[in-house]
């Protein structure tokens, strides 16, 4: 045996569908496209504590660790998305263990699953020479937060995001302000404003402003798990940590605007809404307005608000709500997207909508506001000509 193993500069034994769970857990920071070819690798090294795998497109780091059986420590380069396919692939037990050798003569990775003589897998390794080294940052400041809070805050507040790396009227990502013991995270495009609050404990007496990238909000967001996670940043760069994983990405270079001049200190007075019902009535006119650069015209009256969209090719839809309608009767249009992307990111059974009328914007929020957690949504309305 003693021969056997010393034959392999690496050799290990885990549960595959541990290997599997790490795999999916790293990829996020696979790139899709990429001049180096290392960065198309993941990195395996097995010690005495484990295997560590991770990977990373040289603007995200993300590293897990499982347990495993070592039998020889060493570490190696494998292309990431195929050895992930080929993990995926082998037998389907839950008990199943998987196996990785790799030839010190040739660097071959051997993956096979043990007692299967039917399944082998022969694919090429690389060393790590030339693999970039990550440094892991400290704490210039740190928060704890469930990922599951973590993930909605950066969905909801990032869903007016701009849809342009270059656009002039906002950032194609999120914004994460930290001050008075909340988290604000914010987004717009120019024609819409989307800001989600929480409070937050924080171990900086400063107020702080980070701006991360949509690409990064998503690769963070695919692995965040529902318990709590820590978070701490350091110059341009922020770090989250749960479990055995590190997630580390830079922060992005960009301005924002002010956007708390653009929403009111309080919003209280507003017409009530079912959510259901008027993302319903929206879909059923949304086919016409579509064609008409998706605009929409909401007819506030008494006791009613009538949803109409027009279109000189598709013709005319309606759809009517029963309201109790606290403004005054008025005729607005907007961009029946926007409205639609809003109440699609929320849960709320019921929203309140506030308009002072035509070029006004609208302030749209949820019944379940409060001082814990609330959001505000705010739309420019559109000309009626």
């Amino acid at each position: 045996d003693l021969l056997y193993t010393t034959r392999f500069v690496m050799k290990i034994r885990c549960p595959k569908l541990n290997l599997l769970k790490a795999l999916e857990i790293v990829s996020p920071a696979l790139p899709t496209t990429t001049t180096i070819p290392e960065l198309t690798h993941v990195c395996l090294n097995a010690t005495d504590r484990g295997l560590t795998i991770s990977a990373t497109n040289m603007r995200t780091f993300i590293s897990t660790q499982i347990e495993c059986e070592t039998q020889t420590p060493g570490e190696v380069l494998v292309q990431g998305k195929f050895f992930h396919e080929l993990v995926h692939s082998l037998s389907n037990s839950s008990d199943s263990i998987a196996q990785i050798e790799v030839d010190p003569m040739n660097n071959r990775v051997q993956l096979t699953v043990v007692g299967d003589h039917s399944c082998k897998n022969d694919i090429p390794g690389r060393q790590k020479d030339d693999y970039p080294e990550v440094e892991l940052i400290d704490a210039d400041c740190e928060f704890q937060i469930t990922g599951k809070e973590f993930r909605e805050l950066l969905r909801i507040g990032g869903i007016c995001s701009s849809l342009t790396e270059n656009s002039l009227q906002g950032f194609r990502g999120t914004c994460l302000d930290f001050k008075d013991g909340q988290l604000h995270v914010a987004s717009t495009d120019g024609n819409r404003l989307m800001k989600a609050t929480r409070s937050l404990s924080i171990n900086s007496s400063e107020s702080l402003r980070w701006m991360i990238s949509q690409e990064v909000c998503s690769e963070l967001s695919k692995i965040l798990p529902t318990d709590e996670v820590s978070v701490r940043q350091q110059g341009n760069k922020f770090l989250v940590e749960f479990d055995t994983t590190i997630f580390q990405s830079l922060l992005a270079q960009a301005e924002f605007l002010d956007y708390e001049e653009y929403i009111p200190e309080e919003v209280s007075e507003g017409i009530s809404l079912d959510r259901t019902l008027f993302l319903e009535y929206l879909k059923g006119v949304n086919p016409v307005a579509r064609e008409n650069g998706n605009r929409v015209v909401f007819e506030l009256k008494e006791n009613a608000m009538g949803v109409r969209a027009f279109s000189e090719v598709m013709g005319e839809a309606y759809r009517e709500l029963e309201i109790e309608n606290k403004l005054s009767d008025m005729t607005v249009a907007f961009n029946s997207k926007y409205i639609m992307d809003y109440l699609n990111s929320i849960s709320d059974s019921k929203v309140f909508m506030l308009c002072e009328g035509e070029g006004m914007p609208a302030y749209f929020w949820g019944e379940d506001n409060s001082q814990e957690c609330s959001h505000i949504c705010v739309i420019m309305s559109l000309s009626l000509h």
